[in-house]
């Protein structure tokens, strides 16, 4: 009966945690095509001061580390003997690489677990959320 009346609760607080995921990937999507062109120094003001820096001739990479939420799922048996559960975690973050040449964003590239299938680059919206015109 408890299960019953927990049921409606835990459907609410998940879609509410499924939303901002939605949100964060979709700001992270837009950020590879709204931030081309940005100067150095915007970049800078909006995103801090990069993890790791390289320079490759009129080529500079700046990037970022983001994210860190994990996410896990549970199984469990109760009316086992003995009882038993499994829980599975996964860490999820991403780092993001600016590509400026010359001065300007040519290209933002994310690497590493940056979410779900659904929600591919939700952990890369921390980084590039203050950047990313409203």
């Amino acid at each position: 009966m408890r299960l019953l009346t927990l049921t409606p609760f835990i459907a609410v607080v998940l879609s509410g945690c499924a939303d901002n995921k939605f949100h964060r990937a979709e700001i992270a999507q837009r950020a590879q095509t709204s931030l081309i062109g940005m100067k150095r120094k915007d970049l800078l003001a909006c995103a801090g001061v990069p993890v790791r820096q390289a320079k490759d001739g009129d080529s500079e990479f700046f990037t970022y580390v983001g994210g860190g939420d994990s996410v896990g799922a549970a199984a469990g048996v109760a009316s086992a003997p003995a009882g038993g559960a499994v829980f599975v975690s996964k860490h999820r973050y991403c780092e993001v690489t600016f590509v400026l040449e010359n001065g300007v964003v040519q290209k933002v590239n994310y690497a590493g677990r940056t979410g779900g299938f659904a929600t591919a680059g939700e952990q890369c919206a921390y980084v590039v959320q203050n950047c990313v015109p409203q």
